[in-house]
């Protein structure tokens, strides 16, 4: 086979069986952010098999390992994949459906973690067709907004210099067999906030003479959903979710306190600390005409996702290559969704890409983070051709991209 994306096709033929009863290994087993012990210990397993050089950081479940092709050349790229698991039970009814209760692979990580190890199964075995090095990450503790940074203090991102990192994440609405991108921001910046209102209690038949902060919360989160439509340019992408509300103990007992919380997201990145400055403006005037207090605390999370676009170029035509031009779909909008991969993005070029795993996507499919999430195990074809011939592409390309 004198085609390299041949050669490609036919490793990934090759290893397919073996990376389905992977996949299915790991969301039998999953782990929830920082305790991927049985899953790092799985990796190790298969990169030890594969005669892939590792390490995994101490006192953590991060492993980071590379493979060097035998052409001349100092280039070097950074894949990543995520490795943790969510609080959810599932409900799928998969044969292999976790085994552990009340956890889940409900964001896809299991075809993650999977999709990496294959790509690195197949640059392994074309060493004498590129120059340079690959660096395999795999990071825990992605949905809790960890992980990344530890790998980074730890220098994945020098000796040698990585000089374009790519990562991809599964997506519930696109067809097996093709992948999603657009250059620029691909995923949306996030905010977490926490807000507690308190107020007179009292007995639920008087309401009149208690600040009834249930009713409060109410008007709040309608007054919330205002601030996209009115305070923002209506061009500019913006989401704020009210995702949980407790107060109260009976039905007959107007409570003293409320705790509500939720996420923000925006394109830009500024954008956030704006939108905070507007929650607490309304908590302030609802104190004036309810009598309610209100107090916000904000967590920032991720910032938005941006793909150099002159990278996304080179992986849309080494995607294309290997899967088709017509399974490439060009996103014209980012995803509303966060991912801490910004920290690997922020500091060199970057692609990140979006994985078809629905069979048929005029079926009402299960979105991620729901307990009947499924991914299909043919997304592994997919993903191992696309990851790989893209990390080759970067590699030919070198550091002048950016």
């Amino acid at each position: 086979m004198d085609d390299l994306n041949d050669q490609i096709n036919w490793l990934a033929d090759k290893i397919y069986d073996e990376l389905v009863l992977l996949r299915h290994t790991i969301h039998e087993q999953p782990e929830l952010s920082s305790q991927e012990y049985k899953t790092a210990e799985l990796v190790e397993t298969v990169l030890n098999k594969w005669n892939i050089d590792y390490i995994r950081l101490s006192h953590s479940t991060a492993i980071i390992a590379k493979i060097k092709g035998n052409l001349d050349g100092n280039n070097c790229i950074g894949i990543r994949a995520d490795m943790d698991a969510l609080p959810i039970h599932e409900e799928t009814g998969l044969n292999y459906a976790s085994q552990v209760p009340g956890v889940m692979h409900a964001c896809g990580h299991d075809i993650h973690i999977v999709n990496l190890l294959g790509t690195g199964y197949i640059l392994s075995q074309l060493k004498n067709n590129f120059a340079g090095t690959v660096k395999l990450v795999f990071q825990p503790a992605e949905e809790i907004g960890g992980g990344a940074a530890e790998i980074i203090d730890y220098g994945v991102l020098e000796n040698p210099q990585v000089t374009a990192f790519l990562a991809g994440h599964v997506a519930e609405e696109i067809k097996v067999g093709q992948v999603q991108v657009k250059a620029e921001e691909i995923m949306l910046a996030s905010s977490r906030f926490d807000i507690k209102l308190s107020g007179r209690g009292g007995h639920a038949s008087a309401p009149h003479r208690t600040d009834d902060i249930i009713l409060a919360a109410a008007k709040l989160i309608l007054e919330l959903q205002c601030i996209p439509s009115r305070k923002i340019n209506h061009i500019e992408p913006a989401v704020i979710t009210v995702s949980s509300i407790h107060a109260g103990s009976r039905s007959n007992i107007m409570p003293q306190e409320l705790v509500l919380t939720g996420t923000i997201r925006t394109q830009n990145n500024d954008l956030r600390r704006e939108i905070h400055t507007y929650i607490n403006d309304i908590l302030t005037a609802q104190e004036i005409i309810s009598g309610v207090q209100g107090g916000a605390v904000f967590k920032m999370g991720s910032g938005a996702v941006y793909n150099e676009p002159l990278l996304t170029a080179e992986f849309v035509s080494a995607a294309a290559n290997i899967i088709g031009k017509h399974n490439v779909l060009l996103a014209k909008l980012p995803n509303n969704g966060s991912e801490n991969f910004y920290h690997f993005a922020k500091r060199v070029p970057a692609v990140f890409f979006r994985l078809g795993v629905n069979p048929d996507p005029g079926q009402n499919r299960e979105p991620l983070h729901s307990s009947k999430f499924i991914a299909a195990d043919e997304a592994l074809k997919t993903g191992v051709r696309v990851m790989t011939a893209a990390a080759l592409a970067f590699l030919r390309k070198g550091p002048a991209m950016g």
